[in-house]
């Protein structure tokens, strides 16, 4: 149980450490950059943080949920992700108001990943009967998704 608690607390402190970062790297971006879509059908800066930020909002559903209750079904967006982003439009959002959304939100999440019981960590998310996954396992993946889509920022800056 002690090992599950120290992970967890390394992983949000990566997660603490790699929002703050970006955000002191990424705050005096030209607006030109941030709208930048490399290709056509990719997302900008914005829409890449406002993805992290709709991730942010399901995960926290997620995390504080499972803590609740085991076996949750909850709908999986991801195969509406595009969807998302352009029914809130981020490409139109000030970036200074997305990036601090989206620090705050990720340092509330690591607040959570931090905090959480070991008792609660085997609860599972079902998204649907051949997919189950555990608290424990969601709270480390949202790093890895996170870290892919800052690598994904840091390629287009």
């Amino acid at each position: 149980m002690k090992n599950e608690s120290k992970k967890l607390e390394k992983v949000a402190g990566e997660i603490q450490a790699l929002v703050k970062a970006c955000v002191e790297q990424w705050s005096d971006l030209r607006q030109d950059i941030t709208e930048n879509r490399p290709t056509p059908d990719s997302w900008s800066p914005k829409e890449i943080i406002g993805h992290l930020i709709d991730s942010a909002s399901n995960n926290h559903q997620r995390f504080v949920r499972l803590q609740i209750q085991d076996g949750l079904i909850f709908p999986d967006y991801g195969q509406d992700n595009e969807k998302w982003v352009r029914a809130q439009q981020y490409q139109e959002k000030d970036w200074t108001e997305l990036l601090s959304l989206w620090q705050h939100f990720n340092f509330h999440l690591a607040w959570i990943i931090q905090t959480v019981s070991p008792d609660v960590l085997n609860h599972i998310w079902r998204l649907d009967d051949n997919t189950q996954v555990s608290l424990r396992d969601l709270m480390i993946d949202y790093l890895r998704h996170l870290k892919a889509h800052v690598d994904q920022v840091n390629a287009i800056t």
